[in-house]
C-alpha cells in the first residue's frame, strides 16, 4: 500500500513538473520572441534616439511580414500596424507594406520597400548592411 501510494505521489510530482516547465517554456517564448509595436503615442519617443528599425505593417498581411526583423543587430525594432496608426503611416509616405524604415536620432536613413505582391524586397541581410552603414557613419 506503501508502494502504491508513493507511485501516485512521484507520478503526480512529475505531471506537475512537465505541466510548470511547460508553461514556463510557452511564457518565454510568446514574451522573447512577441514583437513590440510603436503607436501614435509612443513613436516619436521610440525612433528619437540609436539607430531604429521600423516594420510598417498590418495583421492582414502577417503571412508577408518581415520575420527577420527580431534578428537585426546594433538597433531597436518595433512595428506599427498601419490599422491602428494610420497618422504615421501618412506622415511617412507608407503606400504599401511591410515597408521597413531605419531611422538615426529621429531622422529617415532607408527604406525598403514591399514589391505588388506586399513582400519585402530586401532581405535581412540588406536590412542589417544598412544598419550596419549608419552606426559605422557615427564614428567617422
Amino acid at each position: 500500500k506503501i508502494i502504491k501510494t508513493m507511485k501516485k505521489q512521484i507520478d503526480i510530482s512529475t505531471f506537475m513538473y512537465v505541466i510548470i516547465l511547460v508553461i514556463i517554456y510557452f511564457l518565454g517564448t510568446t514574451f522573447g520572441f512577441s514583437q513590440e509595436f510603436a503607436d501614435n503615442s509612443n513613436f516619436k519617443n521610440k525612433i528619437a534616439k540609436d539607430v531604429v528599425a521600423i516594420e510598417f505593417w498590418a495583421d492582414w498581411n502577417k503571412t508577408n511580414q518581415f520575420n527577420e526583423l527580431n534578428k537585426l543587430k546594433g538597433c531597436n525594432v518595433y512595428r506599427v500596424d498601419i490599422m491602428s496608426s494610420m497618422d504615421i503611416q501618412t506622415d511617412y509616405n507608407v503606400t504599401a507594406i511591410p515597408t521597413v524604415i531605419i531611422f538615426d536620432n529621429g531622422i529617415e536613413k532607408a527604406r525598403f520597400n514591399p514589391n505588388v505582391m506586399f513582400q519585402l524586397e530586401a532581405s535581412r541581410k540588406e536590412v542589417q548592411h544598412s544598419v550596419d552603414t549608419i552606426t559605422l557613419n557615427k564614428f567617422q
